[in-house]
């Protein structure tokens, strides 16, 4: 099979402003990331009880993305009110992530070390995800080579 998809840039920037006292604060940052190839873009409603929301794996397969081909993953929870909490899942363990109303949560690569004291990267397996008081609906985007 030939392909009849163009690899693309991916732009990601990040614009900070608040004005103090008549005078302006902030910054923009921007990140591009090469030869993009496919995308995955998704709202999904998050109940109260924890969900999946995407599986890291070797292997492409339904709702799985290749860890190493995921270049970057943005969350954003699209309620105004109430947060929800990430869980970020390797082999052996996990970490939470509180993502409150409005806010996002970006990954750049597939890696995460949960000790106490820094011992070694592990891969993640799967992001899920459970709503604190309601469900809530996210907004995800994930870029892949």
């Amino acid at each position: 099979m030939a392909t009849t998809i163009t690899n693309a840039t991916l732009t990601v920037t990040i614009t900070e402003a608040v004005s103090l006292n008549n005078k302006s604060y902030g910054n923009s940052n921007t990140l591009t990331i090469a030869s993009i190839n496919e995308v995955d873009q998704r709202i999904l409603t998050i109940p109260t009880s924890e969900v999946t929301v995407v599986n890291y794996g070797t292997a492409v397969a339904a709702g799985t993305f290749v860890r190493t081909a995921v270049k970057y993953l943005r969350i954003t929870n699209k309620d105004d009110t109430n947060f929800i909490s990430l869980k970020i899942t390797s082999a052996t363990d996990y970490a939470w992530v509180k993502l409150e109303a409005g806010k996002s949560f970006e990954l750049h690569n597939g890696l995460i070390e949960t000790a106490s004291s820094f011992s070694a990267w592990a891969d993640i397996t799967a992001i899920s995800a459970i709503a604190d008081t309601a469900a809530v609906d996210i907004e995800y985007f994930i870029a892949l080579t």
